[in-house]
């Protein structure tokens, strides 16, 4: 694979996780705002509370994650070593986060035994819907992965040395591997 390709991947691959957890932010956002419109009877405040901790702590590294990813992508182009150790430290950071975040949600909080009231199961479906489950886990697992396998795709040695040598723009790089195949 030419070395434009391999640094085309990455880029897509950071900007589409920087898209995924845009969402992920907006869908917290949302469900955090919900929340604290909710009026509960049977529900524990302590475990309200937990949940919000949980949706907060969801924001926090989503939106953290997004403006780091955005300012990457912008820079993910660049002839820096500096831009490849990034990758490599905030990748898998950020990607361990998310999923930390996907085992320790805020489903937890509120998860029915079976021996509750219909009332308070409904308040739980309230806190934390559903939805908001499918999207958030989806957009984690896969944003988890894409930064995984970003930093070990740049373990390559030609993008090793995409990213060391101080050649001009993109444009006018070779690899040795595009110099031996022309």
């Amino acid at each position: 694979m030419q070395v434009g390709n391999q640094v085309r991947l990455v880029f897509w691959s950071v900007a589409a996780a920087a898209a995924l957890l845009a969402v992920d932010t907006f869908v917290t956002a949302v469900v955090t705002r919900d929340l604290a419109a909710l009026h509960t009877v049977l529900m524990s405040p302590r475990s309200l509370r937990q949940v919000e901790a949980d949706y907060h702590n969801n924001l926090l590294v989503a939106a953290v994650g997004t403006v780091l990813l955005a300012a990457l992508t912008f820079v993910v182009r660049r002839h820096s070593p500096k831009v490849r150790a990034a990758l490599w430290v905030i990748g898998p950071l950020l990607g361990l986060a998310l999923l930390c975040g996907l085992v320790g949600g805020p489903e937890w909080a509120v998860a029915p035994t079976g021996e509750e009231p219909e009332l308070l199961r409904q308040e739980y479906a309230r806190a934390v819907p559903e939805w908001y489950l499918w999207v958030h886990g989806v957009a984690g697992l896969i944003t988890a992965g894409l930064l995984l396998f970003v930093a070990g795709f740049l373990t390559r040695s030609d993008l090793r040395e995409y990213y060391t040598e101080g050649h001009g723009t993109g444009d006018s790089y070779r690899s040795w591997i595009d110099r031996t195949s022309a």
